[in-house]
């Protein structure tokens, strides 16, 4: 192994990623499309019109803008039954892979459009925390977008990781649209809420599962090393 060869920190994303709850989200997506007085639908629905927010879901299954009451309606009803719900687990293998990668010489962090404190609750609950050196959640108001987040948990991870590589794995196009406005690379994940085909978009090797995302961050922190 080259002397300069520099393992990555992973900044994974907790929903559709780490933790096993997209049966949970496409739950509580259609109890929002019914609060709305329509159809529930199949997970390929969901992940063929993935959004950031539970209105801007329903408003793309529906193919129409909701008004500022069915908002209103869609988000109650979404989190309500979010709320219901007992915590979700870790994506099966996701403990095993953080440790093995962590021996051998990675690191981790968290990043979430999830609320700060029930964020990092659950990662807590799970016996996991351990496993990361940061977990960031949203700390005011909602956002659609992870590229400010990134670029504060970008900063505080420098302070930790000095000049090491940073990968953005995540199973939404925003993950991806971030990391690049933030000048580190991304690795998008086709098991969460986004299909595999809009994710190709990106341009980028998508990874079907969690082992081959860490795989394809290790290739591309190698890549760059062999650069230098």
């Amino acid at each position: 192994m080259p002397r300069n060869f520099n393992r990555p920190h992973m900044v994974w994303g907790w929903r559709g990623t780490l933790a096993d709850d997209v049966q949970h989200q496409v739950g509580a997506v259609n109890a929002a499309l019914t609060s709305l007085g329509a159809e529930p639908v199949e997970l390929d629905t969901v992940r063929r019109h993935f959004a950031t927010s539970a209105p801007a879901l329903c408003a793309a299954i529906l193919r129409r803008a909701l008004t500022d009451r069915e908002r209103v309606h869609a988000s109650v009803a979404f989190e309500t039954y979010q709320s219901r719900r007992p915590p979700a687990q870790l994506m099966t293998g996701a403990e095993e892979l953080l440790a093995r990668l962590i021996r051998s010489g990675c690191s981790h962090s968290v990043l979430s459009l999830s609320a700060h404190n029930g964020l990092t609750q659950h990662i807590s609950d799970l016996g996991v925390a351990s496993l990361f050196l940061r977990v960031d959640g949203r700390m005011g108001p909602s956002t659609r977008s992870k590229k400010q987040p990134l670029a504060k948990h970008v900063a505080m991870l420098r302070e930790t990781i000095g000049d090491r590589p940073i990968v953005v794995i995540g199973d939404a196009l925003d993950d991806v649209r971030a990391a690049f406005s933030n000048r580190v690379h991304a690795v998008p994940y086709a098991g969460g809420l986004t299909h595999a085909d809009i994710l190709r978009q990106s341009g980028l090797p998508v990874a079907e599962t969690l082992a081959e995302a860490a795989a394809l961050a290790i290739e591309h922190a190698h890549s760059m090393n062999q650069t230098m």
